[in-house]
């Protein structure tokens, strides 16, 4: 009897040192070098924080847009965004990544859908954005033009601009999508909207207005390229205007709105135009 039981007590103890082994097997093969991938492990073996897989990617982007290779840089900004959401740079690249997209709108650089139009005796302004599904403002601040007037022969740069924007209240964040494609984001400085007003809404842009002094103007006045804008949608109360004060201020004479900053404004006055969808999120 003592001898089974010896043989029992044995047997267990073999059973005890092969799972040791085993385990001891799977921490050498597979759990440390998983840990050794993703994490940096001071002299002391502190265990400090993961890697930054993206920043690699970011730092090449910079790179490029010091070379002046917008396109590259910006397809390598929209990879880290779409791969490394974890990353720090992945507000930092976000920003860059809409200021790269303005300037390749308004810049001479090809971009699909950019095409040129030459001007024939009777074009007008209003003719040539109707006909190109694009703005006033954006044929003139990408042809760097201060006037309405345009000549016979003369090249004008067009844009078939067909943005949508998604104005999300708790981030407070007003994002330009190109369809489904992130284009640009801005900050929304203030929010006074109706009681009633409640995302979602779906809606989209009715007018703009640019006003001089106390009455509205059109792209024919002399001052209009500094005067204040708005843009309307179709549901009552919700407007896009620039920024006018401390969000603090209050009283009848505070208008209803969504708030942006001024030169934000103005970009959002050149990309979107009438029928121009907008969707009211939470």
């Amino acid at each position: 009897m003592a001898r089974l039981k010896f043989l029992l007590a044995f047997f267990a103890l073999i059973v005890c040192a092969a799972g040791v082994a085993g385990a001891w097997f799977y921490w050498k093969k597979f759990a440390q070098p998983e840990l050794v991938v993703n994490r940096h492990i001071s002299g002391k073996g502190e265990v400090l924080e993961r890697p930054d897989l993206g920043r690699r990617h970011f730092e090449a982007a910079l790179a490029l847009i010091k070379e002046g290779e917008l396109v590259s840089a910006r397809d390598r900004l929209l990879y880290l965004m779409q791969y490394f959401p974890e990353s720090a740079t992945w507000p930092e690249a976000r920003r860059i990544v809409g200021e790269v997209n303005m300037d390749l709108l308004l810049s001479k650089i090809p971009i699909p859908g950019k095409a040129e139009h030459t001007v024939k005796r009777g074009d007008a302004l209003v003719t040539i954005a109707r006909r190109s599904e694009t703005t006033i403002d954006y044929i003139m601040r990408a042809n760097g033009k201060i006037s309405e007037f345009i000549f016979p022969d003369e090249v004008l740069t067009v844009y078939p601009l067909h943005f949508r924007a998604e104005i999300d209240l708790g981030k407070k964040k007003l994002t330009v999508l190109d369809g489904d494609a992130f284009f640009k984001e801005y900050d929304i400085v203030d929010v006074n909207l109706p009681a009633d007003l409640k995302a979602p809404v779906a809606t989209s842009v009715s007018e703009r207005v640019a006003w001089h002094g106390d009455r509205p103007v059109d792209f024919t006045h002399p001052e209009y390229m500094n005067c204040s804008k708005w843009i309307r949608t179709g549901k009552i109360g919700l407007f896009i205007r620039q920024s006018e004060g401390p969000s603090g201020a209050s009283g009848e004479s505070r208008p209803y709105g969504v708030m942006v900053a001024n030169e934000d404004l103005e970009e959002l006055y050149t990309i979107l135009r009438v029928s121009s969808k907008v969707d009211l999120v939470k």
